[in-house]
């Protein structure tokens, strides 16, 4: 029973760097149609948006966001990256953190646009209780330091 395991998980993770491949190589998404309405332009002199993505914690950008931030850098939005925690559950959070910045620099947004808060009150873990009011404090000081979009086009 122990062989359906040795062959599904290289499957799977083989299947993974495939489909991942294929995004990171396509010049623009090819899952959306061209005239896709999602954060168009601004009007006027700016062309382009300031975008917060806030994550709980790293890998989250590659796991879960890459096609949203290839979208929206392909459409000349300038991405931010707020992470909410290290992610320290198993004691890696330093190696994390590492590797969010190595993966945002792939997905080519500087490392002045990436923060990663390492918050008491905000750690990694299947029994922590995050506090939503200090979530939305934190997120607000960044939107205002990064002067985040937050109206919606018409």
């Amino acid at each position: 029973m122990a062989w359906i395991w040795m062959v599904a998980v290289p499957g799977a993770v083989l299947l993974w760097a495939v489909s991942l491949g294929r995004i990171l190589s396509s010049p623009a998404p090819y899952c959306l149609p061209a005239s896709a309405r999602f954060l168009p332009p601004l009007r006027g002199d700016r062309r382009s948006r300031h975008v917060l993505l806030v994550l709980a914690h790293p890998d989250d950008e590659s796991m879960f966001f890459t096609p949203t931030i290839l979208f929206l850098k392909s459409k000349g939005h300038n991405v931010h990256i707020l992470c909410v925690s290290l992610g320290n559950a198993d004691g890696l959070g330093n190696i994390r953190k590492e590797e969010l910045f190595k993966a945002c620099a792939t997905l080519n947004i500087p490392a002045e646009q990436v923060k990663v808060l390492d918050h008491q009150k905000l750690q990694d873990g299947f029994h922590e209780k995050w506090d939503h009011g200090l979530l939305v404090e934190l997120t607000m000081e960044q939107i205002q330091l990064w002067d985040i979009d937050t109206q919606a086009s018409s």
